[in-house]
């Protein structure tokens, strides 16, 4: 149908509209508010350096929502614009896209409340309707123009951003001669205590098992930190968690050397698949290096979840309401409005299976030289709810760690399909692949759930498997105690870097001799969280804890310690701070805290909070 615009005299203030004007202004007003969240995005990222929980390809994703909103509210003014024809007018449709453009990209300031921001965009609507209707022809066009320029502006930033493509530098680099594949599985908050390989009364790892019997597995591994952000900054670069810089708010430094980078200099493909978007996504900084690197997924339900509109209550439930078919969100969105913001959702995390496909996928897409592969599972993670009959495997999964279990479980049977299917490809015997977490989680102990709200041990002892025929030992427990700060050296080491190309050094000496020599010692850190709770142990400040062969040692933020006898009291219930024996070994990890940050260690006491 042709617009209104063409037959209406030029001198004619406030014409009819079209369906044509009505496109066009959808279409604007939906470019208009994906090029302010964008550029947003961007600032917040690229110059603030804070994390924005957002897809590399993040302005194609809000670009296709946006359309999909105001095209979608356009519907039905396009239908009345046909019914009606001259009733429906130029200038009201204006005030309501300018008004709706408006309104999405307020927004984003949460400190305004949502009904002062809908009054606001309704007044500037008002008034760009009304200068739109003075001289409309010339405004329709100029609508046209910055529609155009703004999605070629659009599309060019999604372009550089976007990075799913292999990098040329590293492909066309020739690998060393006789590197090994390696493959690095990170289970995500999955704890060595809930492992039957480690003695867990549940059959929760049955592959790995089996696994184990080709491979060595460290019995006393430790995280260096209780979640996800600065454990995988650590693994990655070889870092203490707070050298690298990863937190809450801000991703790690960027000028960092990562194990991709190093590896990816040696001629290896490098890939990461990542389900855990949020904090191990590229905004953290790990993917520096990797050729390839898959986070958000690139879905019309990511493209939906990438707009403010859909991460108000009301838009939050009609976007539920349609993707899972429930009726009564979708009313409950008009019935009881909601325009406060939420939160910032994210299409469902991908499943350990997922994950393993799109590595074979690109794994398939090259010839037979060396690879390295980061994976990170998620189904273990809040809120415990794993695929298919996974979920009820353990109690019918009542409880959250029933569900937990399961996750574990399912985990664990997808590293055998994985292990099967590089066995088919005859990579198998030519491949590192190491099993590990980047942290545990809490069910109770201390009276806390979650993670990263403490530096007990259920959230820093984790598993670790490396399989490696010919280079690491097979059916071999290793009971000292390492941390895996090293895991960064161990993985360049294994494919052929010398020692201190990153810090920290190879495990190998804990492999060859079953002993803690010339390692790192076992220290974690904790950030002080945002927004914490009362029952948050970080609320005080940073945390610090140092364990070694007899005793585990914590500092909190306002200058208290603990210190327990791990070895014989695992649960950590008796607090041998006080006793002359926990002084004299507290004395020592303060030294050893203090020599490993390189920095006057600890502070100054800030006294009880």
């Amino acid at each position: 149908m042709t617009s209104s615009m063409s037959a209406a005299p030029k001198s004619a203030t406030d014409p009819a509209a079209g369906v044509v004007d009505v496109a066009w202004l959808a279409v604007g007003g939906a470019v208009v508010a994906s090029l302010c969240h964008t550029a947003l995005i961007e600032i917040r990222f690229r110059v603030l350096r804070e994390f924005t929980f957002t897809s590399r390809e993040f302005a194609w994703l809000s670009l296709a929502g946006y359309l999909t909103w105001f095209l979608c509210l356009a519907v039905p003014l396009a239908a009345l614009a046909i019914l009606l024809r001259r009733w429906v007018r130029l200038r009201a449709v204006v005030t309501f896209f300018v008004a709706l453009a408006v309104f999405s990209v307020l927004l984003l300031n949460q400190r305004i409340h949502p009904l002062a921001q809908l009054v606001l965009a309704s007044g500037l609507g008002s008034v760009a309707g009304a200068w739109f209707a003075k001289d409309h022809v010339r405004w329709m066009r100029r609508t046209r123009r910055l529609t155009i320029g703004g999605v070629v502006a659009l599309g060019v930033t999604g372009l550089l951003g976007g990075g799913r493509l292999q990098s040329p530098k590293y492909a066309e680099s020739p690998a060393v001669a006789a590197a090994p594949n390696i493959v690095l599985l990170i289970l995500d908050t999955v704890r060595a205590a809930n492992l039957s390989l480690y003695g867990y009364a549940r059959e929760t790892t049955p592959e790995l098992m089996k696994l184990a019997r080709e491979s060595t597995v460290f019995d006393r591994a430790f995280s260096a930190a209780p979640w996800t952000a600065p454990s995988h900054a650590s693994m990655m670069t070889g870092l203490w968690a707070s050298q690298a810089g990863a937190d809450y708010l801000r991703p790690m430094h960027d000028s960092l050397t990562t194990v991709a980078q190093v590896l990816g200099g040696r001629g290896y493909l490098t890939g990461g698949f990542v389900a855990n978007t949020g904090y191990a996504g590229y905004q953290l900084g790990i993917s520096h290096g990797f050729g390839h690197y898959e986070d958000f997924p690139f879905s019309f339900q990511q493209a939906l979840w990438s707009t403010t509109l859909s991460q108000t209550g009301s838009g939050q439930a009609v976007v539920e309401g349609i993707l899972e078919r429930e009726n009564w969100k979708f009313r409950q969105a008009f019935t009881h409005p909601d325009f406060r913001t939420v939160t910032v959702r994210k299409a469902q995390p991908q499943t350990a299976a997922e994950i393993a496909n799109h590595f074979f996928a690109w794994r398939d897409r090259f010839d037979k030289r060396a690879y390295f592969a980061m994976l990170n599972f998620m189904d273990a993670h809040a809120p415990y709810e794993p695929p298919g009959t996974f979920r009820t495997r353990f109690n019918e999964g009542r409880k959250e760690v029933d569900r937990y279990d399961g996750g574990i479980a399912y985990e664990d049977s997808i590293i055998g399909t994985i292990v099967d299917r590089l066995r088919a490809r005859g990579d198998l015997e030519n491949t590192v692949l190491i099993v590990t977490s980047d942290h545990g989680e809490q069910w109770g102990e201390h009276g806390l759930e979650s993670h990263g709200n403490s530096l007990y041990l259920p959230l820093l002892r984790v598993p670790l498997l490396v399989r490696a025929p010919g280079r690491v030992p097979a059916g071999q427990r290793v009971d000292a105690i390492v941390s895996l700060r090293d895991l960064a050296a161990t993985l360049v080491a294994l494919g052929g870097a010398g020692p201190g190309t990153l810090p920290g050094a190879s495990l190998e000496s804990a492999w060859t001799t079953g002993r803690n020599i010339g390692l790192s010692p076992v220290m974690a850190e904790a950030a002080a969280a945002v927004n914490p709770s009362k029952v948050n142990l970080t609320r005080f400040g940073p945390m610090k804890s140092s364990l070694d062969s007899a005793g585990h040692y914590i500092h909190y933020g306002n200058g208290t310690d603990q210190y327990f006898n791990w070895r014989t009291d695992s649960a950590e219930l008796d607090d041998r701070a006080a006793t002359p024996e926990g002084q004299a070994a507290m004395a020592q990890h303060r030294l050893r805290i203090g020599r490993l940050l390189g920095t006057g260690w600890p502070p100054p006491r800030a006294g009880l909070h």
